[in-house]
């Protein structure tokens, strides 16, 4: 039996739907009335873009400011400025390349900067090559000065500079770290006993494993325990978790991801972003989930110049990535006399300034931990403990 063509109309129609999921649900346009999950998914991203101001009551319907956002994110973009969500301004607004609202005049502003720098051993140290190791074979160098706050090491394969600043000002004591590694020396994670399935002293860790360099993780086992989702884990290739959250940043932590890949290179990615999966397949070998991202594709993301945008001091950790091969990460104490801890809108421009082009928060709190050569340096000498954790973040 012949088919009718407004049988054939609808079998080719129901095929590009199965073939293309959800593809002609993005190409409809939308305007002032649309109601639904794609306005809610537009909000999102004109917020993180920084063209609307707050996310918290935008919903999931399309009004007069949610067009005035878009026109003036098509203005920025070369599109027509119709105040229309068509096909090319979801496409644009969805792009990684989508050009970002200037940074607001009002902005919060830092002072992410020292009292004085501490004298470095410069006279002691040895001649390198051009990026920044000794030659191959070449003893290694090693020099430590707590009092100073200034540590360093140098080999063939790693080369490691802490210095420790504080700022009275903002009673505040940070620990920045700088880390040069060749293939092989990082950065690696590590875990406790029982394949991270229990918690150990973070000291006992890199001990144990003998590196040189690690801060704390994501603490994902913490939320395995109990019950929650834990974010996209990625441990050496194999998958430690799956089950994420959708892309918010009304929880904490909001489980965004940093990522490691296979040559070194480091990206940021929204929580559920990718499928662990998906991170696999695309040559990814780690991942830590916790967040908020501080840095992205060279920007701090807008988030912390919104409205929406709150935060308290706590102790704070940090990683991120400079160049594939060249990491920073930054430890900020608090809690105590002296040091109250850090905003994460400090960290994100702390980071950005210490040159990261893609910077993650990892667990902070009780459980923030910077160590070197054996020791706990944001610890005393004789109090050579914190939080038991189930991992570590390390080079060696």
């Amino acid at each position: 039996m012949k088919a009718s063509p407004a049988r054939v109309l609808w079998l080719v129609l129901l095929c590009l739907t199965l073939i293309l999921p959800g593809s002609l649900a993005e190409a409809q346009t939308l305007r002032e009335g649309s109601k639904g999950k794609a306005v809610a998914d537009l909000h999102m991203r004109l917020f993180d873009l920084g063209y609307l101001g707050s996310v918290k009551k935008a919903g999931d319907r399309y009004t007069k400011h949610t067009a005035a956002a878009v026109v003036s994110f098509q203005a920025a973009n070369g599109l027509e400025t119709s105040g229309l969500a068509d096909a090319a301004t979801q496409e644009r607004l969805f792009a990684p390349g989508a050009v970002k609202a200037p940074l607001p005049e009002d902005r919060p502003l830092y002072n992410i900067d020292p009292d004085a720098a501490p004298p470095l051993p410069v006279e002691l140290m040895p001649l390198t090559d051009d990026g920044g190791f000794l030659p191959p074979g070449s003893e290694h160098f090693l020099y430590e000065n707590r009092e100073d706050g200034v540590w360093c090491y140098l080999s063939d394969r790693l080369c490691v500079h802490i210095i420790r600043y504080v700022q009275a000002e903002g009673q505040l004591e940070w620990f920045e770290a700088y880390i040069q590694a060749r293939e092989g020396a990082g950065p690696i994670s590590l875990a406790s006993q029982r394949d991270g399935k229990s918690v150990e002293p973070p000291l006992k860790i890199a001990q144990r494993e003998n590196v040189l360099f690690a801060i704390t993780d994501d603490f994902y086992y913490y939320r395995a325990t109990n019950n929650e989702r834990t974010g996209i884990i990625i441990r050496d290739g194999v998958i430690r978790g799956e089950k994420t959250v959708a892309h918010t940043h009304n929880r904490f932590p909001t489980l965004d991801v940093l990522a490691l890949f296979e040559d070194g290179s480091m990206r940021t990615f929204a929580s559920d972003a990718h499928t662990a999966q998906e991170y696999l397949d695309m040559g990814v070998t780690d991942t830590w989930a916790f967040g908020p991202t501080l840095v992205q594709e060279g920007e701090v993301p807008r988030y912390f110049y919104s409205q929406d945008y709150q935060s308290y001091r706590e102790p704070r950790c940090a990683l991120g990535m400079i160049s594939p091969g060249e990491y920073c990460a930054l430890m900020v104490t608090g809690r105590k006399t002296g040091s109250k801890g850090a905003t994460l809108g400090w960290m994100a421009e702390k980071m950005l300034a210490m040159g990261a082009v893609e910077a993650l928060n990892l667990d902070g709190g009780g459980t923030a931990a910077i160590i070197f050569n054996g020791q706990l340096i944001n610890r005393p000498e004789l109090k050579q403990s914190t939080r038991p954790v189930s991992g570590l973040i390390a080079f060696h």
